[in-house]
């Protein structure tokens, strides 16, 4: 058994979660080859053979041992964590309209967002450092709970998040309905980059739509629960 384990190198290097099985399966192999005559092999030996690798030995078992926890670390570590560089109020403004930023049909190339930045300046003015910082600060918040294993879901997710994006979203939707708005708006997204033409009316308009749709998807469920409260005062 010993001789089989080092043919598949498991004490010369770390194996990964995928090369468990084939690992197993080469100490099989190599075991059924040292039994086999004629390049066959009795069923009998076979079943004794699964049985041993089965009950194992010191050595399989801590190497077993050691890959099932760092196969449950590698499988349990959250995705997307949150950089220390990451603006969460620009990532949460593009919130409403990331799915059009994906995949080769994307509506907009995600190299065009530095322009919806540039809006964002013009649709907050003085109060954009302000939204900026309680983002900040609600990420913090967060990972006083979560650590370093924060990712942008959870902070998503979280209330407090919600209503900062309610509360931006009618600002941004009370700019785009006026003049200035909306030609600020074309003025800054229908612009070239370094790298891609201008992108086309219908697709900045695309982009505005999703975010207008949203705000006013807040508003909706924010008379429902007025009503409900009313209701049942």
């Amino acid at each position: 058994m010993n001789a089989a384990m080092e043919q598949t190198g498991c004490g010369q290097r770390r194996v990964g979660c995928r090369d468990l099985a084939s690992v197993l399966m080469n100490v099989v192999v190599t075991l059924a080859r040292e039994r086999a005559v004629e390049s066959r092999i009795a069923l009998g030996d076979l079943d004794r053979i699964a049985e041993l690798v089965s009950q194992g030995n010191l050595l399989l078992d801590e190497t077993f041992s050691r890959q099932q926890e760092a196969c449950r670390k590698e499988h349990t570590r959250p995705r997307g964590n949150i950089g220390a560089r990451s603006n969460p109020f620009q990532r949460l403004m593009v919130r409403p309209f990331e799915s059009l930023l994906a995949g080769e049909s994307a509506v907009l190339q995600r190299v065009y967002l530095a322009h919806f930045f540039e809006f964002l300046e013009f649709t907050f003015e003085e109060r954009l450092p302000k939204f900026e910082n309680h983002c900040r600060a609600i990420i913090q918040a967060l990972k006083v709970v979560h650590g370093n294993d924060l990712t942008w879901d959870v902070f998503y997710a979280d209330s407090r998040t919600t209503q900062t994006l309610h509360s931006a979203l009618k600002i941004m939707a009370q700019y785009l309905s006026s003049q200035e708005g909306r030609r600020v708006w074309l003025a800054t997204l229908v612009r070239p980059t370094p790298e891609l033409p201008q992108p086309s009316m219908a697709q900045v308009d695309q982009i505005r739509q999703a975010l207008l749709d949203t705000a006013r998807g807040f508003d909706a469920g924010e008379r429902l629960v007025k009503e409900a409260q009313g209701g049942v005062a």
